[in-house]
């Protein structure tokens, strides 16, 4: 007997969560920069190459929304389990 697994099939969501806030921004308040994405923030600071690299995240409201916008930069999603998130009181205005 055949199983038809379309019928089987379940949606799943997944819920992606960032690691605990972090006590501080990694960086002088000069070294920092932030990308509004609508959705929360993006916290970037400065690499040691030239550029920056993306530090954490601060004041999101759609985890969906930050990793579309991180694929826009051209950066893993997965950053979104692996980096912290930064109180948004902490960052320069």
């Amino acid at each position: 007997m055949a199983t038809n697994l379309t019928s089987e099939r379940r949606e799943t969501t997944t819920a992606f969560t960032a690691n605990q806030p972090a006590a501080a921004p990694p960086a002088k308040p000069d070294e920092i920069t932030v990308a509004d994405t609508g959705a929360g923030l993006l916290v970037f600071v400065e690499a040691d190459l030239p550029g920056k690299e993306l530090a954490g995240f601060a004041d999101v409201s759609d985890w969906g929304a930050i990793r579309d916008a991180l694929r826009a930069r051209g950066l893993g999603v997965g950053a979104t389990t692996n980096l912290p998130v930064f109180d948004i009181d902490e960052l320069p205005a």
